[in-house]
Parts: structure tokens; C-alpha cells; sequence
């Protein structure tokens, strides 16, 4: 399997790599990346960028508490709580350090975090951070979750879910898992990692989409997938974040969001809020790619996002499929147990705005000739 190239180009739909096995750079097209909306080389975006290096520097070179919590820091959570129709949010340095951070924060030993199967690392580290009791449901299962929930003999729970699962890229079966929480007076936490500026009438997530905003106790999102840059955030109730930002671990010890970093955000919310062309794109080549992967007769599984799995099934096949891909010039997730069943080993694409149809074309034909030599 190859992993570790150094990347030379910016994360374009073709991109230049450079290749430590052939020992040279060569270009490759790019179905890897998060950047599904293209935003993190968006010519207004990079303009405030520079714009603001030029004024602050290149970091925010303190903890937030200290010297490290810009006006841009100050701007960028009150965008988000807006944006997001909650009362107030924080923002991390990571993705992973939000889920990370929360989680490790509301949970004690003894409390009960309830999670899907499938859900990030981040939030399993978390709660493990915690101390705190770690249950599991099967995928989506409301039934399941249920079973586990009234097993409990404490209300101190938190179930955790996902937005968009990254590796299979189906939806959280929300409007089931809500009714469950509720019925048992628990706390629901929703990772709209990948969801977020992809789905709701108003890019708001998965929550939006299923009209359920009002019933999620704690959102978590991150800056490095569709907003094409690098943090992550928590919303939620003021007491909730105004608590999190004293003992959160992971925000109170770490250095803060570069200023510049912020600045590129709040311009991304500025293009999206006046202009969803781009989503538009994504879904338009999201379903074609969709489409063309099942008229191949490859398995997507149950993707209903950009994130598209193309299931191979065990490791040695999944190792001559990616060597082959690669020699032919695509980059794409190449994902193993045990971040999935050693049975549903998969290639993963990540879909973009950028993709043309001669590239999705491509993509296609080269997946399909590699899977039938193996």
C-alpha cells in the first residue's frame, strides 16, 4: 500500500506527489483529499490569507487564555454560533482536539459515553481520556442503542454520533437516534466533520437536513474538510461553552488557531453564504460518480455523500489494487483493518467541486481495470 508521499502542489483535482518508491515527482489525479468544495486555494481566500500573515504574523503563538485569542479568534466563533443558530461556540486548533476536548471534559469516571461503531477515533480517545465507561452500538441502530440505554443505571450519558460516517459515507439515522436519546434523558453529541457546508437547506448539516438542530445537546465540526483549512468547533448552550473553554484540555493547553487561518474562514463563510455554485458542483459530480462507479459494477456500499467507498474486501487484494492505481496515476484513501473490517477493506474517494468529468471518467477506468486483474 503506498502512504506518506510528500504532496508539492496545492490539493487541485490533479496534483503533483512526490513518489518516494519511484524516487520522483509525478502527477496524479486527486480523488484523496478533503477540500470538497476547493475552498483552501480560492483566489478571495487566499488573498485575505496573505492579507492577514502580513498584519499578524504566522501564529497566534500562545494558548488561547493567554496572549493567543485574536479579535479574528473572537469573530470567527461568533460567525460560527451564527451560522450554526447556537447560542455560542469555541474553537480548537484540530478537529480531533474538539472532539477530544469536549468529550474529555463533560465525561467522569463512572459516566457512559454511548457510541456508533463507526464513529472517529477522536471521539473514542476522548472518552477514554475521560475515564469514562465506553458502550457500543451496531451501526445506525436505533434498536441496539435502546438496549444499551436501558441497561444504564446512570443518566450522567453521553451518545455520540456522526453526521456523515467518514468511511462509509452514509448518514446518521437520526430522527430514530434523537427519539431514542430523548425517550431516556441523554445528551446527544453530532460530529458534522464532513457534513457541514454539504448538507441542510442553509449548509448548516446533517442535523439541518433532518430538521433536528433543536435536539442536538452538542455539535462538533472541523475547519479542514469543506472549509478547506485547519481546526475544528464546538456549539452549543453559552453555559456549556463558557465551561469548556476552563477545562477543556485540549483548547486551555494548546497553542490557539492562527490568525490567518481564521481570517481565511470567515472569508469562506462570506463566498458560501452569497454563492452555493460550488456545492452545487460537488453534488452534481457526486452523483455522476456515484452512478458511473455502479454501472462499473463496483461496490459503493451505502454512500449517500461525497465520500464514496469502493469496497475491495480483504488486505492482499487491497494492496495489489492500490499499487496499481498509483502506478496509473490516481490518488485515492487506501483504507485497512483496523480502521475498517479486515472484510471491508476499501478504497476511499473523496469527491470534489473541481473534478471534470474527463477526470471522473478516468478515475472510473482505472479502478475498474485494476479490480479485474485482481
Amino acid at each position: 500500500m503506498v502512504y506518506g508521499n510528500p504532496i508539492t502542489t496545492a490539493p487541485i483535482a490533479e496534483f503533483t506527489v512526490y513518489d518516494k518508491y519511484a524516487g520522483k515527482e509525478r502527477n496524479f489525479l486527486n480523488f484523496c483529499s478533503y477540500n470538497y468544495l476547493g475552498y483552501s486555494f480560492h483566489p478571495e481566500v487566499i488573498a485575505d490569507v496573505q492579507n492577514t500573515v502580513a498584519n499578524y504574523g504566522t501564529g497566534a503563538v500562545s494558548a488561547p487564555l493567554l496572549s493567543g485569542y485574536y479579535d479574528l479568534s473572537a469573530q470567527l466563533e461568533s460567525r460560527i454560533a451564527q451560522f450554526k443558530g447556537k447560542e455560542d461556540a469555541m474553537i480548537f486548533p484540530t478537529g480531533y482536539g474538539a472532539n477530544l476536548g469536549v468529550l474529555s471534559c463533560l465525561l467522569k469516571p463512572g459516566d457512559v459515553a454511548v457510541m456508533d461503531i463507526l464513529s472517529h477515533a477522536s471521539i473514542y480517545d476522548g472518552a477514554r481520556l475521560a475515564g469514562a465507561n465506553i458502550k457500543v452500538f451496531s451501526h445506525n441502530n436505533a434498536e441496539h442503542l435502546e438496549k444499551i440505554l436501558k441497561g444504564l443505571d446512570t443518566k450522567r450519558v453521553i451518545v455520540c454520533v456522526e453526521g456523515v460516517y467518514s468511511m462509509d459515507g452514509d448518514l446518521v439515522n437520526l430522527p430514530e437516534i434523537v427519539s431514542v436519546c430523548k425517550k431516556y434523558g441523554v445528551r446527544i453529541l453530532l460530529d458534522e466533520a464532513h457534513s457541514t457546508l454539504i448538507f441542510g437547506e442553509n449548509g448548516r448539516g446533517v442535523a439541518e437536513h433532518f430538521g433536528l438542530e433543536d435536539q442536538i445537546d452538542i455539535t462538533i465540526g472541523t475547519f479542514s474538510k469543506s472549509f478547506g483549512a485547519i481546526g475544528g468547533f464546538a456549539v452549543g448552550s453559552a453555559p456549556l461553552i463558557s465551561y469548556l473553554k476552563m477545562y477543556a484540555r485540549s483548547y486551555v493547553f494548546s497553542c490557539a488557531m492562527a490568525p490567518h487561518t481564521a481570517a481565511g474562514i470567515l472569508k469562506v463563510l462570506d463566498i458560501y453564504e452569497k454563492d452555493k455554485s460550488l456545492l452545487v458542483k460537488l453534488w452534481e459530480n457526486t452523483r455522476y460518480m456515484q452512478q458511473q462507479l455502479k454501472e462499473a459494477g463496483l461496490d459503493i456500499g451505502g454512500s449517500q455523500s461525497q465520500v464514496i467507498p469502493v469496497i475491495v474486501g480483504n488486505d492482499r487484494r487491497l494492496r495489489e489494487i492500490s499499487r496499481t492505481i498509483h502506478g496509473q496515476g490516481l490518488y485515492t484513501g487506501v483504507v485497512t483493518y483496523p480502521a475498517v473490517s479486515s472484510k471491508r477493506t476499501r478504497l476511499r474517494l473523496s469527491m470534489s467541486s473541481n473534478h471534470t468529468k474527463e477526470q471522473m471518467d478516468t478515475c472510473v477506468q482505472i479502478i475498474r481495470d485494476a479490480f479485474s486483474k485482481f
